[in-house]
């Protein structure tokens, strides 16, 4: 055989149909995507903004928590649950095009962030 040749299998090849894919959760608009409604951009961006605030104050109260002698733990904590609110409030930005997704992450941001300002504000 020259390489101008092609090969035959020796083994019959069967051709799968094409898997479809399933569209994402968590993806950044298409063109060809509706916009959101400017109501649901609005609230899902204060509803953020307020936890940003919320995280700031207990940020700052936790700053001259530390230098008056805050327990080991204490930064830790906070940081982590900081982030626990972070990602889904960042999560439901990229789910504005589902229906109900944004809202339950919107309400999933809040415990951590309850928690933050509870632990900040105790110690």
């Amino acid at each position: 055989m020259t390489v101008v040749e092609q090969s035959r299998p020796s083994a019959p090849v069967f051709l799968e149909p094409a898997v479809e894919d399933k569209p994402a959760i968590f993806r950044f608009p298409a063109p060809d995507d509706p916009a959101p409604g400017d109501a649901q951009i609005l609230i899902i961006a204060a509803y953020g903004t307020a936890l940003g605030i919320c995280g700031m104050a207990a940020g700052l109260y936790s700053v001259v928590a530390v230098f008056g002698g805050a327990p080991g733990w204490y930064l830790p904590a906070l940081a982590g649950l900081t982030m626990a609110s972070v990602g889904p409030v960042v999560a439901a930005f990229l789910a504005l095009h589902r229906r109900a997704l944004p809202w339950l992450l919107l309400l999933a941001a809040a415990p951590p962030m309850a928690a933050n300002l509870w632990v900040a504000f105790s110690h």
